[in-house]
């Protein structure tokens, strides 16, 4: 964690307060406890790359409605 603390500390030329959680493949959650913002990182050769922390999840759904089934979509 220092490793990573110490690049953000110089990035951003304050003392950050961050929490890390490991997600494997060289991938790390990293909250700021001051603000509360998480962020998927990755560190590779020194940098620190921030990865789209978007995720979209299309689900289809069948209702049935007094007027015949319906298929509804959520994403």
């Amino acid at each position: 964690m220092s490793n990573l603390k110490n690049l953000l500390d110089n990035y951003l030329q304050k003392d950050t307060v961050i929490a890390e959680k490991d997600l494997g493949n060289g991938y790390k959650e990293v909250c700021d406890l001051q603000t509360g913002d998480c962020y998927t990182v990755r560190l590779k050769d020194g940098l620190i790359e921030r990865v789209d922390n978007t995720m979209k999840l299309n689900k289809t759904l069948r209702v049935e409605t007094p007027h015949g089934v319906k298929t509804l979509l959520n994403g």
